[in-house]
């Protein structure tokens, strides 16, 4: 298989529990998209990166990241987010797609290029974190890649449930799809560094200037390290963790 992969980026403004997440400034002229982007800039392999949103107008702010940081922009459906991908690949010339949300400033770059580099063309290869999907958990430090075809399969069979969640659909059913996972360990459960509350902005906002502004590159383990060292950080997490637990 000639795999033909990019980096697709899953954003929007609406939010119900933190509106404009994204880009509540960090400090001056940064968000955490901006955060976000400029660790996806030091990836060592040159792989397409599109910034994908919603034709809504309130989404119309998202064009000028994606110009500042020199990537592409793509706009689709806001419901059918399975359709915005299908079609961002297809413009794209992607028949592999690495997504990644948003709401994952600190995305590491290290788990990126293991995911790119082992990918075989499989309909979906991603972690499972001491078992889990890493989808699933709070540490918002990984990625998945998922083929066009597996994702147009999907499309096909014209699940609501698939339209919003992209690639849930494709993991749960490994008996339909070629699935793969990469298995890792992370001692400490307690940790959360994916944005969806005002605690969350306050952590991230913590370790930002603590840790990452001065360093892009710093990679999941030693993010987890110094949030360990940190008891009013792990406190919190493990606070808001049981309060979004499913």
């Amino acid at each position: 298989m000639n795999i033909k992969a990019g980096i697709i980026i899953q954003a929007r403004i609406s939010s119900t529990r933190l509106p404009k997440k994204i880009i509540l400034e960090v400090e001056k002229d940064t968000t955490f998209l901006d955060v976000l982007l400029k660790r996806l800039s030091i990836l060592k392999k040159s792989i397409p990166i599109i910034l994908a949103t919603s034709n809504l107008e309130v989404d119309d702010v998202l064009e000028k990241y994606s110009n500042k940081h020199q990537i592409k922009f793509f706009r689709g459906s806001e419901q059918h987010v399975l359709d915005r991908f299908i079609k961002c690949a297809e413009k794209n010339n992607l028949n592999s797609i690495i997504r990644i949300c948003s709401d994952n400033p600190f995305i590491d770059v290290e788990s990126i290029l293991e995911v790119y580099e082992n990918y075989k063309g499989e309909d979906y290869l991603s972690y499972k974190i001491n078992h889990l999907p890493s989808i699933l958990t709070h540490y918002g430090f990984f990625c998945e890649i998922v083929s066009l075809s597996a994702l147009k399969r999907i499309y096909r069979e014209n699940s609501i449930d698939c339209f919003e969640h992209v690639t849930n659909c494709i993991y749960t059913n490994p008996n339909k799809f070629n699935v793969r996972f990469i298995e890792k360990s992370i001692d400490n459960k307690n940790i959360r560094c994916t944005l969806d509350t005002k605690g969350d902005f306050k952590n991230l906002r913590k370790l930002y200037f603590d840790i990452v502004k001065d360093k892009p590159e710093i990679g999941y383990l030693d993010i987890i390290k110094y949030i360990e060292k940190e008891s009013s950080i792990t406190k919190s997490m493990r606070k808001i963790i049981k309060e979004n637990s499913k």
